[in-house]
C-alpha cells in the first residue's frame, strides 16, 4: 500500500467518525412562542342602554299616608374609565352619565272623602362615579362596582275632586346617593368589549318644595314642603372601545 493510499484511508475514517459523533450531539432546544393572553389594562369610552324601576315613598303629610309610586322606563348614555390588571385581578375607575325617562303616577284617596291626590315622579337623568374590581378569565371579566350617584327628579302632586277642582303642585331637585352593582364584560376584539350590568341606587330621603299652579286658589297655598324616600334598580347593556389594551405575550420559562 502506497503512502498516498494509506493517508486517504485514514482521512476517510476520521471524517466518518466525526460525522457519527456530530449526529449524536443534541441540538439546542428553542421553546415555541407562548400563546398571547388578553390584557384589560388601559382606558375606554363607550355607550349603554337599558331599563330601570324605582320606588318613591312620599312621607306622610299632617297624618295622611300616601301610596308609593314605582317609576319605570328607559335610560341610555355614555361611560368612560380606566382599568389596570395585575395577574387575574383587575381594578379601575369609571364615570357614567345617562339620560332617562322613568315615570309613574299613583293615586291616594282621603278616607271618607271625595278628594284624592295623584303623585307623579319622573327621573330624567342620572350619573355615577364609581370604582370597580374584577377577576379576569382571559377575555371574560367578572366585576363588582360601587360609588357615588347623582340624579334629577321631577315631582308633581295633584289635589283633585275628580270633577272640576284641581290644584297642581310641582317641584324638582338634584339628589345624591350611592350605587352598588356588578356585571360581566367580554372582549370581542382586542379594542372592543361588550358588557351586561346590574345596579342598585339609594338616594335616601330628600326634601322638595312643591309650588302650586293652574288654579286661582293657589294664592291661599302657593307652596309647601314634602319629603320623598327614593331608590331604584337598573339593568343595562353596553359597549366599550378600549385604548392601550390587547394581546400581551406570556413569558415562558424552561
Amino acid at each position: 500500500m502506497t503512502p498516498q493510499t494509506l493517508f486517504g484511508a485514514l482521512a476517510l475514517a476520521v471524517s466518518t467518525f466525526t460525522s457519527a459523533m456530530a449526529a449524536d450531539v443534541p441540538l439546542p432546544y428553542k421553546a415555541a412562542p407562548a400563546a398571547p393572553a388578553f390584557s384589560w389594562t388601559g382606558c375606554y369610552v363607550g355607550g349603554n342602554g337599558g331599563g330601570g324601576r324605582g320606588v318613591n315613598e312620599q312621607q306622610p303629610i299632617v297624618g295622611l299616608t300616601f301610596n308609593a309610586d314605582h317609576n319605570s322606563g328607559w335610560l341610555a348614555g355614555v361611560q368612560g374609565g380606566c382599568d389596570y390588571q395585575v395577574g387575574s385581578f383587575v381594578v379601575g375607575v369609571e364615570g357614567q352619565f345617562d339620560w332617562a325617562d322613568m315615570k309613574d303616577t299613583t293615586a291616594t284617596l282621603i278616607p271618607g272623602g271625595a278628594v284624592g291626590f295623584l303623585l307623579t315622579t319622573q327621573l330624567d337623568r342620572v350619573a355615577t362615579a364609581t370604582g370597580r374590581v374584577g377577576y379576569a378569565f382571559d377575555r371574560v371579566l367578572l366585576y363588582a362596582k360601587g360609588g357615588a350617584a347623582f340624579a334629577h327628579f321631577n315631582h308633581q302632586m295633584t289635589q283633585t275632586d275628580f270633577a272640576a277642582v284641581t290644584f297642581n303642585f310641582n317641584g324638582s331637585r338634584d339628589v345624591t346617593g350611592f350605587v352598588v352593582g356588578g356585571g360581566l364584560e367580554f372582549a370581542l376584539l382586542p379594542n372592543l368589549s361588550l358588557k351586561a350590568e346590574y345596579n342598585y341606587f339609594d338616594f335616601g330621603t330628600n326634601g322638595y318644595t312643591l309650588n302650586c299652579s293652574g288654579n286661582p286658589g293657589c294664592a291661599a297655598a302657593p307652596f309647601f314642603p314634602v319629603s320623598v324616600r327614593q331608590n331604584m334598580q337598573t339593568v343595562m347593556l353596553g359597549v366599550n372601545w378600549r385604548f392601550n389594551t390587547g394581546l400581551a405575550p406570556l413569558v415562558a420559562k424552561y
